[in-house]
């Protein structure tokens, strides 16, 4: 069997120079997240797997950038995948790329992303979502730095630097046999695990003044800020969805403002009103609306926090996609509004 040696990296896919407008940084305060970046920074000139940890929206997106801007592979690729969102069988191909003629549909040669990422950096988002076939092909390109291309005889090697990333409990996954125990401790040699926002309240005026100030001038707007009424509801709120929801909440008030403070009319009505509905929750109901309430309840939140992402919703919540729509249909969610 044949093998290719990359020597050089391939065209730059998502890449960017360390002193980029949109170099990747933590706007915070909390002692916690400063101690977390503090163990990235020493770990980004390494080229040691990472396993970033965390709910959806806290930010792991942005701490992957920040190790790869911060190591010796900055100036080549920065590559992501998200192995949720997309359709069942793709992801291999995705990754590992297909030759010409492989299987129906596949009219050219398609390099995968650890070909993109060669001298670089991959980034594999919601890894519990790779299949035992992807798995053990993943374990392989960690241990040995080969792979073929799907449908090709020939030996592939590159030299990458994988950060896995995940918002479900891999631990419990590989109990329950769904993820590779070897695989596991292959991704866990430097685990990092973001903090949601709930617990660190004191971020959130900083990030408001962030993202009010960015979207003002992306659109265009003149926003001087929040008042206090709509600030004291930001604070209160348990933000399910993180730093990603926050920032989605202030661009849409920013957008839809009539004066240059938003006010508390401005505020989105779940952040206003989630209270009531936690304790219209809790009032004496029949045994049927009370667990349909709950499942609306739990199934939103996760709606919020993945964007109406059905793949992504269906694995968290432990769901297929087709039991998740039939579900969502019988409660009368439309999942289309939670895709901001």
């Amino acid at each position: 069997m044949d093998s290719r040696t990359y020597a050089n990296p391939p065209t730059r896919v998502g890449a960017s120079s360390p002193r980029s407008a949109d170099h990747p940084e933590f706007i915070t305060q909390n002692a916690q997240v400063r101690r977390l970046l503090a163990q990235a920074d020493r770990v980004a000139e390494s080229p040691v797997t990472v396993l970033l940890t965390g709910e959806s929206g806290t930010g792991k997106e942005v701490l992957a950038k920040r190790l790869h801007e911060r190591s010796p592979r900055r100036r080549a690729s920065f590559v992501r995948l998200s192995c949720a969102s997309l359709p069942e069988g793709v992801l291999e191909s995705e990754l590992f790329g297909h030759e010409k003629g492989a299987f129906t549909g596949a009219v050219r040669q398609h390099l995968g992303r650890f070909e993109l990422a060669n001298r670089g950096t991959l980034f594999l988002d919601e890894i519990g979502a790779a299949d035992m076939r992807v798995q053990l092909r993943l374990l392989r390109v960690l241990q040995e730095r080969e792979f073929e291309r799907v449908g090709g005889a020939e030996t592939l090697r590159v030299d990458v630097r994988v950060i896995a990333a995940t918002n479900v409990d891999l631990r419990a996954e590989v109990r329950k046999g769904t993820f590779r125990e070897d695989l596991f401790y292959r991704l866990n040699v430097v685990p990092l695990k973001l903090p949601p926002l709930r617990h660190r309240k004191g971020d959130i005026p900083l990030l408001i003044e962030h993202f009010i100030r960015r979207s003002a001038a992306q659109n265009g707007c003149k926003i001087r800020g929040l008042d206090t009424a709509a600030l004291n509801h930001f604070l209160a709120y348990p933000w399910p969805g993180n730093v990603r929801q926050l920032e989605n909440a202030l661009e849409r008030m920013v957008l839809l403002a009539n004066d240059s403070l938003l006010r508390e009319e401005d505020v989105p009505e779940e952040i206003i009103h989630w209270q009531d509905e936690e304790e219209a929750d809790l009032s004496p109901r029949g045994f049927r609306e009370a667990r349909n309430s709950f499942e609306r309840h739990f199934l939103c939140e996760a709606l919020h926090r993945h964007r109406g992402v059905i793949s992504q919703v269906a694995e968290e919540v432990g769901l297929s996609r087709k039991s998740l729509y039939a579900k969502l249909e019988n409660l009368d969610i439309d999942y289309q509004h939670y895709r901001i």
